[in-house]
């Protein structure tokens, strides 16, 4: 996924002042072990490498609190609270690894500890308020430096954000102009700012203008034509992002970047999806593999159990749809009565869900007679433990660990044109739905979410989502 320079050269800046930070609590403390070292024997030494793990896992921890961001590394004393909250858990880690292991390969003092805490909320601090924050405004404040935008939709936000990028431009975007699907060329929209073309000339446009952001602000279309338009602008070398009203899961459910508090949803190409796949696929083998070993106990107490409360098999196999629209066995431990999934009122209720027409309490996609669920079946599923056999789903390369969760045939059938291309990529064992709102927003907003995974997906992501599926799991939040 392409992000910004300066987001790389501040998570560079940030990891060169944890590592001296370290340095530093170990010299000032006296335990430093790499003392009369040579240079080459020092790169190959425990404590360079630890310290440099650690380091990296520290700006991980600042990706994962959204330090990034840049309403937020703008910002002050949000920005101070949330490093001050990403360095609590850094030394609290740290601290735990100095507890419970001895060894030269880490920091074996308490005090160092203590040490590399205060040096390092004071350097990060300093650094990032004091020299990174006023020198990013200055740069992008230089008109040769500055970013030229393009605004999709003349729209009341579109001319709201057009306004603010004039009076107080402090992200270094210089407005282009507009592009608009039903007024021509050359209509004034805001001041001297003009529609530069309709959604086919965007790709000129942004060649010809050297356009290096676009931000669609499109609402009064309907989601088929929203991805029409999307299409067009991550088919550029832009960068994409969005805000609009059909985009308001993302906003209210995934933390997002904003411009003068207004929300932009960041989104990328397939491209960068398929650069990934390798790297993905290494990560759910070796995951699925350790999950089934994790969970060998486990498993074959549930069998017992599924075996031993009612009658039928302990797997329930069934189709599903996955990647492109092809069929593959899926795998779950049995939680419904035998003959539970003949149920057609239970298949009418899906496809009328995913067509708008039915609305239940809680916005879930899960159409559940409860009648039929068995007893120890609504713990599984509450607790999501019945998903546990697509673990050789993964290893057989028919789902992902994270991906947009696999769809029955007739559902699939149900599904306008723009839903199926959340079966773009391979289905996962969990998603950006499971753990932002699971059974609490309705299909078509379940929909934006698993496309907003496919267009920001990255390892990082991947981890994130595993890490908080845990805790879903656990509380059972929103399992049907």
């Amino acid at each position: 996924m392409r992000y910004p320079k300066y987001k790389y050269i501040l998570a560079l800046c940030d990891f060169a002042i944890v590592r001296l930070s370290l340095f530093a609590a170990t010299q000032i403390r006296g335990i430093s072990h790499t003392h009369g070292l040579g240079w080459e024997s020092y790169l190959w030494a425990p404590e360079f490498t630890f310290f440099f793990v650690f380091s990296f896992i520290v700006v991980l921890i600042f990706q994962n609190n959204n330090l990034y961001k840049i309403n937020i590394f703008l910002a002050r004393s949000r920005q101070v609270v949330i490093l001050f909250t990403s360095l609590f858990y850094s030394v609290v880690a740290l601290a735990l690894v100095e507890f419970f292991f001895h060894s030269a390969w880490f920091i074996n003092s308490r005090l160092a500890v203590a040490y590399f805490a205060v040096i390092a909320f004071l350097s990060v601090v300093l650094f990032r308020l004091f020299i990174f924050r006023p020198l990013f405004i200055t740069l992008r404040k230089l008109k040769s430096l500055q970013q030229n935008v393009l605004i999709i939709g003349t729209s009341t936000a579109a001319k709201n954000l057009a306004i603010q990028l004039q009076l107080d431009n402090i992200y270094g975007l210089r407005l282009s102009g507009f592009v608009d699907r039903t007024l021509p060329a050359g209509t004034k929209v805001f001041e001297h700012f003009q529609v530069l073309g309709s959604i086919r000339d965007i790709p000129k446009i942004v060649e010809s203008g050297k356009i290096a952001e676009i931000i669609v602000a499109v609402s009064d279309v309907e989601h088929e034509e929203m991805q029409r338009i999307l299409d067009v602008c991550k088919n550029t070398s832009a960068h994409v992002k969005v805000t609009s009203s059909l985009f308001e899961v993302i906003h209210k459910k995934v933390y997002a970047e904003s411009y003068f508090d207004i929300p932009v949803a960041r989104l990328s190409s397939q491209a960068a999806y398929e650069q990934l796949l390798p790297l993905k696929r290494v990560f759910d083998v070796l995951g699925s593999f350790v999950a089934l070993l994790v969970f060998a106990i486990p498993f074959f107490i549930i069998a017992v159990i599924i075996k031993a409360s009612s009658k039928g098999p302990v797997f329930y196999k069934q189709v599903r749809v996955g990647k492109d629209g092809k069929p593959f066995m899926f795998y779950k431990f049995r939680s419904m009565y035998v003959g539970s999934d003949q149920d057609q009122t239970r298949v009418k209720d899906a496809r009328d869900f995913i067509r708008g027409e039915r609305k239940n309490g809680s916005g879930s996609k899960k159409v559940v007679n409860e009648k039929m669920v068995t007893p120890i079946g609504r713990f599984l599923r509450r607790a999501s433990l019945d998903e546990l056999p697509q673990f050789f789903n993964v290893l057989k390369g028919e789902m992902s660990l994270v991906g947009p969760r696999p769809c029955l045939p007739y559902e699939y059938e149900a599904y306008d044109e723009w839903h199926k291309r959340r079966l773009s990529v391979l289905p996962g064992c969990t998603g950006l739905w499971q753990v932002s709102s699971r059974s609490e927003v309705g299909f078509d907003d379940m929909v934006l979410l698993d496309l907003y995974y496919i267009e920001n997906v990255s390892p990082w992501l991947d981890l994130q989502l595993i890490l908080k599926t845990i805790p879903v799991m656990i509380w059972g939040r929103g399992g049907e």
